[in-house]
């Protein structure tokens, strides 16, 4: 009887990282996850017992030694966001591009069967010519973050020609859920409820018209298995809804959930803020067979008792 196909995880700590690491030992796989921080230190759920955590930086040799005999190869890792990264440029580079070509480099070395990389659809195509954004849309990001992703990306395409190093790419829009952290430095669904039920002014920048595509993390954990199965000639996928929501309304869907008014804070617009990103999700419900199936509106009604910490308010709605 043969052992079931080693899944490595990078980033498999993280928000998104640990909803996959429990659905790919669902689907039966043998899953070991690389993260600096090793295994998750705010779960206690009995699925982490059955995972390897490996705490080691991106890139690091600890890093690389694990993909021997691996099959599959997640990269979901990143050491910044769209907020921080162009504040320092260099460890941006070092950290996550540098260090991802090791990877690669390993990864062809030991004849990964596929590798699947979450690339971000919010920031590398930049200011949008038009929307939705479909993946032939121009790509001119306005920050390091989207620069390295797509870079990344481009030194997927030459392993791919150089050694046979077979690779999908995943351009997510905005992660939500229900186990994201709202004191994380990404997150506005999450980080707007918990300031709005614990009655605490949202902070926002700009007018608060800023449009964005919102996933549920169950929906991009799907797309991120259809990738490993799929067989077809695309490499290159936007996971998104297609559906734009603005930073004023997804306040007002929040404070019709609670039943009392919601402060809003503007705060000056920042640089790297494009005004609008919705993604056009065609190739991957035709290719992947994938489509998002969790409206912000359900989730929002899970979400809201969740993340309370004191137990669910009488005022907060039930739907």
């Amino acid at each position: 009887m043969s052992r079931p196909k080693l899944c490595v995880v990078l980033g498999g700590s993280g928000f998104l990282g640990r909803r996959l690491c429990e659905r790919l030992l669902k689907e039966g796989f043998r899953v070991l996850s690389v993260s600096r921080s090793g295994a998750p230190k705010d779960t206690n759920a009995p699925w982490c017992s059955e995972v390897e955590w490996v705490a080691a930086p991106l890139g690091s040799e600890a890093s690389l030694k694990v993909l021997k005999d691996s099959d599959f190869l997640f990269h979901l890792a990143s050491t910044t966001v769209p907020a921080n990264s162009n504040s320092d440029i260099d460890f941006d580079l070092q950290s996550n591009l540098i260090a991802t070509v090791q990877v690669l480099q390993a990864a062809a070395r030991e004849k990964v069967r596929k590798v699947v990389f979450v690339s971000s659809g919010g920031t590398v195509y930049g200011i949008p010519k038009r929307n939705p954004i479909d993946e032939t849309h121009p790509t001119d990001p306005i920050c390091s973050y989207g620069i390295q992703k797509l870079a990344i990306e481009k030194y997927l395409h030459l392993f791919r020609l150089m050694s046979g190093l077979a690779a999908t790419i995943l351009r997510v829009s905005n992660i939500y859920g229900e186990s994201q952290s709202p004191g994380g430095p990404v997150g506005a669904v999450t980080h707007f409820i918990d300031r709005a039920i614990r009655g605490r002014p949202i902070e926002i920048w700009g007018d608060g018209m800023i449009i964005r595509d919102y996933v549920h993390v169950d929906d991009v954990v799907t797309a991120l298995l259809r990738s490993i199965e799929y067989q077809g000639t695309e490499g290159l996928f936007n996971i998104g809804t297609g559906r734009g929501v603005s930073l004023k309304q997804l306040v007002e869907m929040i404070r019709e959930r609670i039943g009392q008014e919601v402060t809003i804070d503007f705060k000056p617009p920042r640089g790297f803020d494009v005004p609008e990103n919705v993604l056009d999700v065609s190739r991957a419900r035709n290719e992947l067979l994938w489509s998002p199936e969790i409206t912000l509106e359900s989730a929002l009604d899970r979400m809201m008792p969740r993340l309370y910490p004191l137990g669910v308010p009488s005022k907060v709605s039930r739907h």
